[in-house]
């Protein structure tokens, strides 16, 4: 008997149980306090905050690691590109003259956790702080970072964070999780709501064929933004099947060609971002290997 992907995308669709959510809030919780009561961390000024996929609703269970920021904010970094390349730090603000560093606090954050947490349940990546999960609790993935600024002329900027990577001290890496939350907002206000239930039912189909061998990891970033520019009008179809189909294809078609790479039609979800960009973990052709295994697997146009 044929598979009802109707129903699947129906069940699939839904958000994470309120027992995840729960674990989640305890979490975020748990590490809040031990960085706010920390000693080490006591002449610092900072926010912790949890990004990507739980404050936005688009998780499920398997990809279960919470992402929690904790963005130095004493200073800012200042980045100067398209009319604003001739620009310096003193153009746009007062030059900061302390000696926090984003190396020494990621530094004091690590040791921070530990205190908190024990050094079994603590472990040090090359970007992140990976706490293991307990029984009240879910992994996380805590990343120090220290706010940054993408000025594009004078006066006008993208603030995000910068984190460090201690494998490559000099590399730049340079996140916007406040704009991602508040660009997946409007997406899904826009669509009715369907945006994010679609993500979550591309998320937890990959989750399926990666179990049955077919494909490999895709990350979840990856989907989500993949599904962002996909155009509003794939998401008004009566049917999950068909929101489904109109996605997959939509991402196949445009990421069969590198066109893609500099496109304003493919960004990440911050809108800031080109996804397809030099020093991302996937390429186009990721995002188009799995459309088109996707689509096969559910058997569109079969």
């Amino acid at each position: 008997m044929a598979r009802d992907w109707e129903k699947t995308f129906s069940g699939w669709y839904q958000r994470a149980s309120d027992a995840e959510q729960t674990r989640y809030r305890n979490t975020c919780k748990a590490i809040d306090e031990a960085l706010r009561g920390s000693e080490r961390l006591k002449n610092y000024t900072f926010d912790v905050y949890a990004k990507g996929s739980y404050p936005a609703y688009t998780n499920v269970v398997r990809d279960s690691d919470v992402d929690i920021a904790v963005e130095l904010t004493v200073y800012y970094d200042n980045e100067f590109i398209h009319a604003a390349s001739g620009l310096s730090v003193a153009d746009v603000g007062t030059p900061y003259t302390g000696d926090a560093t984003l190396a020494a606090f990621k530094t004091d954050v690590h040791k921070a956790l530990i205190d908190a947490f024990g050094v079994v349940a603590v472990g040090r990546g090359s970007k992140a702080i990976h706490i293991r999960e307990s029984t009240r609790s879910i992994k996380a993935d805590v990343v120090p970072c220290v706010t940054h600024k993408t000025w594009i002329s004078r006066g006008v900027s993208h603030t995000g964070v910068r984190l460090q990577n201690d494998a490559r001290p000099a590399q730049e890496i340079h996140n916007y999780p406040k704009q991602h939350l508040a660009e997946g907002t409007k997406k899904n206000d826009a669509t009715s709501r369907r945006y994010k239930r679609v993500v979550r039912i591309l998320k937890r189909l990959e989750n399926e064929m990666v179990g049955e061998g077919v494909i490999a990891v895709v990350p979840s970033f990856l989907i989500e933004s993949a599904v962002y520019n996909a155009p509003n009008r794939h998401f008004i179809h009566d049917t999950w099947t068909a929101r489904v189909e109109a996605v997959l294809a939509h991402i196949y078609t445009g990421t069969t060609t590198d066109d893609c790479i500099s496109s304003k039609d493919w960004l990440e979800v911050n809108r800031v971002k080109y996804l397809f960009a030099d020093g991302q973990s996937w390429s186009r052709e990721t995002a188009n290997t799995f459309a088109l295994q996707a689509w096969r697997y559910v058997g569109f146009g079969s």
